[in-house]
């Protein structure tokens, strides 16, 4: 077994996965003392878990390290960048467990703008993104074709998408796509809060926009939840050691049955003579494996079992580790060597977002468009908490149903886009037929979800 002497003593590999972990912490809590003592960084709203990131890249090897001394050892560091692709899978198999499970009819009803908008979203950075690469980037600037989906990737899908997707990006030939889109999605998440905070202040003070901010309240039947509602029977009171076990519990069980599942489409494609799976990342099949196991719960009317404040405690500490350890395991050399992909990309990603908030949102949401659209906008700049953040600017006192629609949106849309399935099928799909004709399928998809977001609106009108 591998060893090493750094300052503090020798350590096995073993131990530097352990010593890996504390740094994480540390930084974690170095990071929420920071946001405290500088709110510019709270206003902003950047997640302690980015902050952190940035104090492991300056603090370790590729910054403080060139003087010479580095507060975190490599050895640390090369544990960090391992963590990502495995965390994304406790998170994306947290994502159905402890929810209950509400009619279909009910779902669709008040998620389907939302799911629809945010599927034009993601489907026209997968179109504006091929065609930036196959037109400019590649041809100026050397990217590789393989990096045709990294724009809904990591604007979508943010960074544990990215850092799930490392391995095919890796094996695509594209390993400097990795840093690249971490960058974008650290870019996304200031874009997304800062550029939805202007458009809010910009609706509350034109007369043309109506905004739930600006009224009186309508009532209180208005949909005050943040998320889909939680399990009935989670009480104030019930919350301990037996919870967390439980909750845990459900969520390695839902990423078995996700192995299961992979395993199985591996072994009927290669039966086949295909590889198609056998590079396909797992998390996205948690998410089959979550549901599953939930649906279980509630047939069997044990859905007090497993508690979803339990759930989001575990699911948002492997979100934090994951993105601390994303951030912070970022190549700066890779990002030096990528400006122009950087900016180029930026710049089509915030364009598409604010053309398809202001123009489209009236266009597909029937009732109170714009509390509705702000929450798809963030989602697709930054991630899911960042669209609830921007709904709640707009209504912070739930006058509309805007926050309880995007709640259910998750339901349908996580699964395949932003992260989900579809996400995960882009990379295959371009190294099977290029970045053009991807960019080309995926315009003709964003033009047929327009279609249809138009004609349901006029039809509910």
């Amino acid at each position: 077994m591998r060893k090493t002497v750094p300052m503090f003593g020798e350590y096995t590999d073993a131990q530097w996965a352990g010593l890996g972990l504390v740094y994480l912490g540390i930084a974690l809590v170095a990071a929420l003392v920071i946001r405290r003592f500088i709110p510019l960084l709270a206003r902003l709203y950047l997640p302690a878990s980015v902050i952190a990131g940035f104090l492991v890249l300056l603090l370790g090897p590729q910054v403080l390290g060139l003087t010479g001394f580095s507060l975190i050892p490599a050895q640390a560091v090369d544990v960090m960048s391992r963590l990502p692709g495995l965390l994304i899978n406790v998170v994306f198999a947290g994502i159905m467990i402890g929810k209950a499970l509400p009619s279909v009819k009910q779902i669709w009803n008040d998620a389907a703008p939302h799911v629809i908008l945010g599927s034009v979203f993601s489907f026209g950075q997968f179109a504006l993104g091929a065609f930036a690469v196959v037109f400019v980037l590649t041809p100026l600037f050397g990217i590789p074709d393989a990096a045709g989906s990294i724009l809904e990737l990591s604007f979508a899908g943010g960074h544990g998408t990215i850092a799930g997707m490392g391995g095919l990006l890796s094996e695509a030939g594209a390993p400097e796509m990795i840093d690249v889109g971490l960058g974008l999605a650290t870019i996304s998440m200031i874009t997304g809060v800062v550029g939805g905070s202007i458009l809010v202040n910009y609706a509350v003070r034109s007369p043309r926009i109506h905004v739930a901010r600006n009224s009186a309240a309508r009532g209180e039947d208005a949909g005050r939840m943040q998320e889909v509602r939680p399990n009935e029977g989670d009480q104030a009171g019930e919350a301990g050691l037996g919870s967390i076990s439980r909750s845990f519990g459900g969520i390695a069980i839902a990423i078995a049955i996700a192995i299961v599942i992979l395993t199985l489409l591996r072994a009927a494609t290669n039966a086949v003579g295909s590889d198609v799976f056998d590079r396909f990342p797992l998390f996205p099949f948690t998410v089959i494996g979550g549901f599953l196991v939930q649906l279980v719960l509630t047939l069997t009317k044990h859905e007090h079992l497993v508690e979803r404040r339990t759930v989001n405690d575990i699911t948002g500490l492997a979100l934090d580790i994951l993105i601390a350890a994303a951030i912070g395991t970022m190549s700066l050399a890779a990002l030096g060597s990528n400006i122009p992909a950087l900016v180029i990309f930026t710049i089509i990603a915030f364009a598409w977002s604010v053309l398809g908030m202001l123009w489209l949102g009236p266009r597909i949401h029937v009732g109170d468009w714009f509390e509705h659209a702000i929450a798809d906008y963030g989602q697709s700049q930054g991630n899911v908490a960042t669209g609830f953040v921007l709904a709640d600017m707009a209504d912070p006192d739930r006058h509309t149903g805007a926050a309880r629609a995007y709640g259910y949106k998750q339901l349908i849309y996580e699964p395949f886009l932003g992260g989900g399935i579809l996400t995960a099928f882009s990379i295959p799909i371009i190294l099977q037929i290029g970045s053009l004709w991807f960019g080309v399928i995926s315009l003709a998809a964003t033009m047929v979800l327009i279609g249809w977001g138009m004609r349901r609106r006029r039809a509910a009108r």
